[in-house]
């Protein structure tokens, strides 16, 4: 039984005709990538943008499907969901991206709100004060209940409750936004109260810490009534700052990459093999990232993890096409003309086509069957790792060769190129063979 085989091996392909195109193309790649990421921007993902965390546990299995058809219903359509823990736990990690309760205009009305219902002389009395990366509670500072001197401590302590009590109740009745309800241990009923934390009066002021109910509290309400009791266990959030962070991170460990594998090939092999494998593996990264700014794909950790996966790949067959050129090239010969240097970049080229193809259909058979049948981030790695795939297999066959027969050609043999006298020194291999000595 004979092998299937794509091609005829005894009959060599002339792959050199398509370099200088493929060239171009491996220069317009980034080019497209960073102009688009420009005017379209990036979809940044949840990792990269800020967001946040719950570890819910339900009172039954749930898919995790259902859950992100809520999600996308509640206007959360940046959103991760994945089991937890073990499967009878039915434990599950959601993750949103963080859209702010509050507003700057809500400090501003929620200002007039007190100082109107609680009597305090001007506005200026009182302080609003939250972070946009806190979506759910924010901090008031008020003017502490006026007692006569001869007070005593109970009496400064009740009041003080007193004001506690009111302020909570115009919050949660007048402010716009309700209160969380929670029960202390030992309570049998929730109370708003709870949700209103003061500190010591200082400096005739007393700040008060309000939590309201916030996104959590949203989803797992919906969550409760769609599929039964969902208690949140457990929620963690990632600010700006972190989420810039991690931004800076990912992109220097691509970058850092691709300079380790410069570094490796410059070793490896030479100084005029090592230019073709930067194209090779700035074309792939780059035409990965394609992905991301015209599929509108979220780019968040897993992508990173695609694009570092695309740069391995992409240089490990880049390695064996430049080895089989090495090892074509004849040996004890310092000056090849270039029809010498270009058959034999072609018939390295040939030789290793075969398994070019093989190595490439086989990963994208599992690429493209988690692109289909996967979801969540799965989804997003899979097709970064399909395109990344499919453009290596056109860089280390194109891009690759065509820059070292560049290099080779209008470098290695011209050892004058640059100096100042373009004399010959001898007879050329042209001339030996017409008979010229």
């Amino acid at each position: 039984m004979k092998m299937f085989r794509f091609f005829d091996p005894g009959r060599e392909l002339n792959f050199v005709q398509y370099f200088r195109p493929s060239l171009y193309l491996a220069a317009l790649m980034p080019i497209i990538a960073i102009v688009g990421s420009i005017v379209l921007g990036i979809n940044w993902g949840i990792d990269f943008a800020g967001g946040m965390e719950m570890q819910i546990q339900f009172s039954k299995p749930v898919a995790a499907e259902e859950i992100r058809d809520v999600l996308e219903d509640l206007g959360f359509h940046k959103h991760q969901v994945q089991r937890y823990g073990a499967k009878d736990s039915n434990e599950m990690l959601v993750r949103v991206e963080r859209l702010s309760t509050f507003k700057p205009e809500d400090a501003v009305r929620v200002q007039k709100v007190i100082a109107n219902n609680m009597l305090i002389d001007t506005e200026k009395s009182v302080e609003v004060l939250f972070n946009e990366n806190i979506s759910d509670r924010f901090s008031v500072k008020i003017p502490a209940p006026k007692m006569p001197a001869t007070a005593t401590a109970e009496q400064t302590a009740e009041a003080l409750l007193n004001q506690h009590h009111q302020l909570a109740k115009v919050l949660d009745e007048k402010s716009g936004f309700k209160l969380r309800r929670s029960k202390r241990v030992g309570e049998e009923t929730a109370d708003i109260n709870n949700a209103v934390m003061h500190d010591e009066p200082k400096d005739g002021f007393v700040q008060y810490n309000i939590h309201f109910t916030g996104v959590s509290d949203k989803i797992g309400q919906i969550l409760s009534q769609k599929f039964g009791q969902a208690e949140i266990r457990r929620v963690e959030f990632v600010d700006s700052q972190v989420s810039k962070q991690l931004r800076t991170d990912g992109i220097l460990a691509v970058f850092y990459a691709i300079l380790a594998i410069l570094i490796y090939i410059a070793i490896r092999f030479d100084i005029f093999f090592s230019p073709g494998a930067v194209v090779a593996l700035v074309q792939d990264t780059f035409g990965a990232f394609l992905v991301f700014v015209f599929g509108r794909y979220e780019f968040d950790l897993p992508s990173i993890a695609a694009l570092l996966t695309v740069v391995g790949v992409s240089v490990i067959n880049t390695v064996v096409v430049y080895d089989r050129i090495r090892e074509t090239m004849p040996t004890g010969t310092k000056n090849l003309d270039d029809a010498e240097i270009t058959h034999c970049v072609n018939k390295a080229v040939n030789d290793t086509l075969s398994r070019t193809i093989n190595t490439t259909l086989t990963t994208l058979f599992s690429s493209v069957a988690l692109w289909i049948f996967a979801g969540g981030a799965i989804k997003s790695f899979a097709i970064t790792l399909t395109v990344g795939l499919s453009l290596g297999a056109f860089s280390y066959t194109f891009a690759a060769p065509a820059t070292y027969l560049f290099l080779r050609r209008y470098f290695k043999n011209r050892p004058n190129l640059f100096a100042s006298d373009k004399t010959q020194q001898g007879p050329t291999r042209e001339e030996k063979a017409r008979g010229i000595v």
